[in-house]
């Protein structure tokens, strides 16, 4: 699936597009403050997991390439994992689409340092919002997240006021059920306590080695979520400051 990334090889980014990175440890809160940022930036929010779901849902846009998508679902169903180059791909295909002409918040997105020499081939980084929280506040709300079974709605019964930290908890109406559907809330297998330790582990030794490389290239924004939402008007305050809106 190399050729895939030759395809676009030519691909740069539009005249005005900006591209801000939410960069950060897994369940920081890259993807609250990402809806967040969204209103306000009016660029398009990019995550490319969230993409390969909705692929094999079949909730695309009209837009994208049919044998990109057939190309995903094939190599999934076969146990495969996405390579690198077809990640870039994904991403081209969401640069198309009328919501980016602006520029693009990318969440969780390059994670690795040969994702970001592909990267860095076609696309600038003008800005990257490095989001950190205490590791052990951290793990703390990743083992208290609920999901709905149902509709994927997320809830966080982690109630914290301590050292400065006031997070207040996400809770159902009901205790176990969704507000929006009524389906049952459950501990997803990636939120239990060995899952969330293994992929902390693999954030330091594969992810966060691109902070360094990221602070040589563009201007990086250091924020520590101490009030989860609350926090998010200092956050804008920053982000403003670098960008053209």
């Amino acid at each position: 699936m190399k050729n895939l990334i030759i395809r676009y090889a030519a691909s740069v980014a539009k005249p005005g597009q900006q591209f801000l990175v939410l960069f950060g440890a897994p369940g920081v809160g890259k993807g609250t403050f990402a809806k967040l940022l969204i209103k306000d930036t009016k660029f398009n929010h990019i995550s490319t997991g969230d993409e390969i779901r909705k692929i094999l849902k079949g909730n695309t846009s009209q837009s994208f390439d049919p044998k990109l998508i057939a190309t995903i679902k094939d190599i999934v169903a076969k146990g495969g994992l996405v390579s690198d180059e077809i990640v870039m791909n994904i991403l081209q295909e969401k640069l198309k689409e009328p919501e980016s002409a602006k520029g693009v918040i990318l969440d969780g997105f390059p994670r690795t340092l040969r994702q970001l020499d592909l990267y860095e081939k076609i696309l600038p980084t003008n800005v990257v919002v490095n989001v950190t929280l205490r590791a052990d506040i951290l793990l703390e709300k990743l083992a208290a997240r609920r999901t709905c079974v149902g509709c994927g709605t997320a809830f966080n019964i982690c109630d914290i006021n301590r050292d400065g930290y006031v997070m207040e908890p996400l809770n159902p109406k009901k205790e176990g059920i969704c507000d929006a559907c009524g389906g049952k809330l459950v501990v997803r297998d990636d939120d239990k306590k060995e899952v969330i330790e293994q992929r902390m582990k693999e954030y330091e030794e594969k992810t966060h080695p691109l902070l360094e490389r990221y602070r040589a290239m563009s201007a990086v924004i250091d924020f520590e979520v101490k009030r989860g939402k609350k926090d998010y008007p200092r956050l804008w305050d920053l982000v403003k400051q670098q960008l053209r809106v």
